[in-house]
């Protein structure tokens, strides 16, 4: 009896992950697979489909930014400091939480994370940083710096920056 009880819970876990899954495919399904090369960024990433994209060359580092209605992903491109992306994220999340108007992590990640901030109850932003190291190049992944995020936005530009 206990055996019948425990594949029960199993499957029900299963059906549940199969159904978030399936979920969030279903929410992403309007993004298409975007290669950044033409612009300079050896990266591929899914997004809008012909969203305006903008770089900005500058001397330490690349800055490109992809938008679309709610979809505003920007990408700083430098020279690797470090090769520990652990480090590298431990960093990006100091200075997420120095910010005076942050709240809490919401999704955390060996690459990456999506945080609150808050100026009071009535104003609640949200935002992500990811990290990905490639050859001797770091990729620093997040929301744009101008605008107000709702979650469910910020939740889908942070799957759609994950290899």
């Amino acid at each position: 009896m206990k055996q019948v009880i425990w594949i029960w819970i199993g499957v029900g876990l299963l059906s549940a992950g199969l159904v978030t899954g399936c979920q969030d495919e279903a929410r992403d399904n309007d993004l298409v697979e975007l290669d950044l090369l033409p612009h300079g960024m050896p990266i591929v990433i899914m997004a809008p489909q012909d969203p305006l994209i903008e770089t900005l060359d500058l001397v330490v580092q690349k800055d490109l930014t992809i938008k679309k209605g709610d979809y505003f992903v920007q990408i700083f491109e430098s020279d690797a400091t470090t090769y520990d992306l652990a480090a590298i994220k431990s960093r990006l999340l100091g200075e997420v939480q120095s910010n005076r108007y942050y709240q809490k992590i919401i999704t955390e990640d060996p690459d990456g994370f999506i945080y609150e901030t808050a100026i009071d109850s009535s104003y609640i932003n949200y935002g992500f940083r990811r990290v990905r190291l490639q050859g001797d190049k770091e990729y620093i992944f997040q929301t744009g710096l101008r605008g107000k995020f709702p979650l469910e936005a910020v939740e889908k530009m942070y799957r759609a920056t994950a290899k």
